[in-house]
């Protein structure tokens, strides 16, 4: 991951108590991430950046779409998405990471977001990712296509296409 400047929090000069934050997640933030899930999306992240003595909490707050293939027609759509996080930070001579607490080196002075960010918004995508879908959640995909995958000509197709097969089963 290369280290996106825009998305850095500079906490040194902060006074005390909340502070707020709005970044834009687009093409070029997911570009940033080698052998990335997303690739290209609109999202609109707020950070609420709580600085108390010694640690500070972040609340991330998110919401826009993001470009992926239907699992049931593999056409492009936009998905929307939406999300809540929490991270701790909290200053240790040895750095490190821990799940939703991360460890500064007690001379650091901006935190950089964009790796919690992109974890948080990956974690918001559902498993099964059906854009193509109206309210109710039954498909709008494209009906020859649904068509298509659920005929019964797909299986006798490849029967036929491949004798290799038929001979195996001669075998059975």
């Amino acid at each position: 991951m290369k280290k996106i400047s825009e998305y850095s929090i500079p906490f040194q000069g902060l006074k005390q108590g909340k502070h707020l934050f709005n970044f834009q997640v687009d093409r070029h933030f997911f570009g940033s991430f080698e052998e990335a899930l997303l690739e290209e999306g609109d999202i609109e992240l707020e950070v609420a950046f709580e600085k108390r003595p010694g640690m500070f909490v972040l609340d991330f707050s998110f919401e826009g779409t993001i470009q992926v293939n239907c699992d049931l027609c593999a056409e492009e759509r936009d998905l929307p998405i939406e999300g809540k996080e929490q991270l701790l930070v909290k200053f240790s001579e040895e750095g490190g990471e821990e799940e939703q607490v991360i460890y500064l080196l007690p001379g650091e002075t901006e935190l950089n977001i964009a790796q919690q960010a992109y974890e948080f918004i990956c974690l918001s995508v559902p498993m099964r990712r059906v854009p193509c879908a109206n309210e109710e959640g039954d498909p709008t995909c494209d009906s020859n296509v649904l068509d298509y995958l659920s005929s019964d000509d797909v299986e006798s197709e490849e029967e036929t296409i491949n004798p290799i097969w038929a001979e195996l089963k001669k075998k059975l």
